[in-house]
């Protein structure tokens, strides 16, 4: 489910139980990061809120993010 907190950032929660949250910001900052701006911004969220909803019925949700980012990344490096 994406919801968006007080903060007005997307967030993601995976967890059934509404307990975990992944904060899509951070992670978009981080690879754009590590791909130095050889994508933008707005490719990396689309590419994230497509590949999010993978990663629903995660078990431990602590690496998320890392799955996330590096599948992120092998899919923008292809791209680009």
């Amino acid at each position: 489910m994406l919801t968006i907190n007080n903060d007005q950032k997307p967030v993601i929660n995976l967890d059934p139980g509404g307990n975990s949250s992944i904060d899509f910001e951070a992670i978009i900052e981080q690879i754009w990061k590590d791909l130095a701006g050889t994508a933008s911004r707005s490719d990396i969220r689309s590419m994230v809120i497509e590949v999010a909803p993978r990663y629903a019925d995660a078990h431990i949700f602590t690496y998320v993010p890392i799955f996330m980012g590096k599948e992120e990344r092998r899919r923008l490096l292809g791209s680009v």
